[in-house]
């Protein structure tokens, strides 16, 4: 619980809001916000309602800060977004290296920034998953509304498996109440390795008899597909306050669904909601 606090806290220092969708694309739909040429920060906090844990039946709300650190329209580094940087930045293509981190898992349940609920014995005797820093690269390509976006991923450590998140997105803006509202929705898609979900989702000799469940060795594959939307919303019309809201189901697949930790104590149905406010520092 002390490493994850740590972790989070260095981040924060280095670097707005969306926890949106668990792991957004890079690149994501411009804000509607003038574009500084220079540094630009953004502060703020919200909340999240997800599950405990990935592949959790039970929710808890977190209160969690937002901060954004930005240098024109090319750097890009939050605690949500991670750290971006977009080497190819044309329209209608993007792309770029991305490191993103990934928050222990805890065998005692303990979620240092969750304000209902009761931590979860789900996963005691199945071992702690370490802090994970995932390194790896994004392209996204704009079809008119529509962007394309991949972005494949390594952890050097924690879980250290392969990610790879695919989604197509719907973007557009509203006028009808003044300053616009910028959404965007559509389907999304992870690919897992099999160190990933063995991390996750393993279940060893030791582990079955400290856990109670049956042992399970997890293979890699597809993870989860899903759909996901949000909307930013000026809170002004300079757009110094912005309100950020965002929901996203996801439904997990193969073994990621198929282990003993799911099938018993949990659900292949995920679903977030949250909301977050922030303010446009420079």
């Amino acid at each position: 619980m002390l490493l994850r606090v740590v972790c989070l806290l260095a981040v924060v220092g280095i670097s707005q809001s969306a926890l949106a969708q668990e792991n957004p694309i890079a690149a994501p739909a411009n804000s509607g916000r003038p574009v500084n040429e220079g540094w630009g920060l953004t502060l703020g906090a919200g909340s999240i309602l997800s599950p405990s844990y990935g592949g959790d039946d039970t929710y808890r709300a977190s209160i969690l800060p937002s901060i954004q650190l930005t240098f024109g329209d090319d750097f890009f580094a939050s605690i949500e977004g991670g750290v971006g940087y977009r080497a190819i930045n044309t329209q209608p293509l993007r792309a770029g290296p991305i490191g993103r981190i990934k928050f222990s898992r805890d065998a005692d349940g303990g979620q240092p920034f969750a304000v209902t609920g009761s931590d979860t014995t789900d996963l005691v005797g199945l071992g702690d998953v370490d802090t994970s820093f995932e390194l790896g690269g994004f392209v996204a390509y704009g079809l008119g509304p529509v962007t394309l976006g991949a972005e494949a991923r390594k952890a050097v450590s924690g879980h250290g498996g392969a990610v790879l998140d695919l989604e197509a997105k719907w973007s557009g803006a509203n006028f009808a109440f003044g300053p616009p509202v910028i959404w965007s929705a559509g389907p999304r898609l992870r690919i897992v390795d099999d160190t990933y979900n063995q991390a996750y989702f393993g279940v060893s000799a030791s582990q079955s008899l400290a856990s109670g469940l049956p042992q399970f060795v997890a293979g890699g594959g597809v993870y989860s597909y899903g759909v996901g939307a949000t909307a930013i919303v000026p809170l002004d019309r300079e757009g110094t306050w912005t309100a950020v809201m965002f929901a996203g189901y996801d439904r997990l697949t193969g073994d990621a669904a198929d282990n003993p930790l799911v099938r018993l104590r949990g659900s292949e149905d995920q679903a977030s909601l949250g909301l977050f406010v922030s303010y446009r520092a420079f």
